[in-house]
């Protein structure tokens, strides 16, 4: 085991905490005092980007086929994403059980008294808290479909077998099929013209290169790519087109790597790090014509923005795989070791070199051999 080194990821772990919420939650309704049954439901979601985004699909076909006002309890920093779903009334926040430092609460607003159901997908102890002090007629919560999914990914990893995907285990927890059409992203955002009209007005957005958004955060040290690395990709993308650079990301390490990058080129890059909510980052996925990222919250965003990407994978049981075929996936680690901790000599993420990613960049832009020239992008709808 000399020259090995073991790394945990330790916000995975915060997920346990979920479990005993979800048997207290099942044992008190048998005695709780039900409300009349009104038509307004609560669905508590209180998670992690990626997560979040999965449930969507299902959620809005739960919305749209229940037809009754529907209010989202959801983690802070996804408030304002989560108010452009088609069908969401109001929206409340509650801290995850990853409680990270993004998720800063102040000013939320307490939940109504009453609701004739509730539809529970993910749980915290802050939302649990919440929930205490409300009255409803009837709860659907998610531990027989989180349990059966925890043993299908154990059994399937082992197997080294492919396993469901999060988003397809979301239908079960709403107790409705997966429909043959998922719905897009059109039906699920209420996003207008004058909202993409709004993001057009960037600085960084202007021009008529072609946009790359690129990400390079993580909170866990394993699923990084060296810095070195992304300097040595856009300065190979940068000599075969014409190319606008646009990080993105939250946080003091996003940042400072965006300073080390920017200081080594001899170009231009820019940076929206720390200046759009996930809202105004949707948008602006929407306007651009390619994304470059590690395995973290915005590649998730950008499989549900149709933006053609490519996701340089960490240790995880690929359970958040693009819906697109011509999305394209870099992964390097081989182990069985996965999302939880990675006994591991040299990463993973170090095996994929520049090279490497910038191949795939040509074929995403389907240009063959070295006269890599970006392909025209359909027109965004924004019906």
């Amino acid at each position: 085991m000399k020259n090995f080194a073991l790394s945990i990821n330790h916000d995975e772990l915060k997920i346990g905490r979920e479990i005993p919420l979800l048997l207290k939650l099942r044992l008190k309704n048998l005695f709780k005092s039900k409300a009349p049954a009104k038509g307004r439901i609560l669905v508590i979601d209180t998670c992690i980007i990626g997560d979040f985004l999965a449930t969507l699909p299902a959620l809005r076909l739960f919305i749209e086929n229940t037809g009754w006002k529907v209010d989202l309890l959801v983690s802070p920093p996804l408030k304002s994403l989560a108010e452009s779903i088609r069908g969401v009334d109001r929206v409340f926040t509650a801290k995850s059980v990853y409680a990270r430092r993004i998720e800063r609460n102040e000013g939320a607003r307490p939940l109504p008294k009453e609701y004739g159901h509730v539809l529970v997908l993910r749980i915290s102890p802050d939302a649990y808290r919440l929930l205490d002090g409300v009255k409803y007629s009837s709860i659907r919560t998610y531990e027989i479909p989180f349990f059966k999914y925890f043993g299908h990914l154990v059994k399937n990893t082992l197997l080294k077998k492919d396993v469901k995907q999060w988003r397809e285990i979301n239908y079960e927890m709403i107790g409705m099929k997966e429909p043959r059409n998922r719905p897009g992203f059109n039906e699920i955002f209420k996003f207008s013209d004058e909202d993409y009209a709004g993001v057009s007005e960037l600085p960084e957005l202007q021009g008529s290169a072609k946009k790359i958004m690129l990400h390079a955060g993580s909170g866990w040290k394993i699923k990084l790519w060296e810095n070195e690395k992304w300097i040595e990709l856009v300065k190979k993308i940068n000599e075969t087109g014409d190319f606008r650079f646009i990080f993105i990301g939250g946080g003091d390490f996003e940042a400072r790597s965006f300073s080390h990058i920017q200081e080594n080129l001899d170009f231009k890059v820019y940076s929206l790090i720390n200046r759009t909510d996930l809202r105004e980052t949707m948008l602006v996925m929407r306007l651009c014509d390619y994304f470059i990222g590690i395995d973290s919250g915005p590649r998730n965003m950008a499989h549900l923005a149709d933006l053609r990407s490519i996701s340089m994978l960490g240790p995880a049981p690929k359970n958040f795989m693009p819906v697109n075929g011509e999305d394209i996936v870099i992964d390097k680690f081989d182990c069985i070791c996965k999302s939880l901790f990675y006994l591991h000599k040299v990463s993973g993420m170090q095996k994929i070199s520049a090279d490497e990613v910038c191949d795939s960049f040509r074929k995403l832009s389907k240009v063959p051999g070295n006269a890599l020239k970006p392909q025209p992008r359909e027109a965004v709808c924004t019906a």
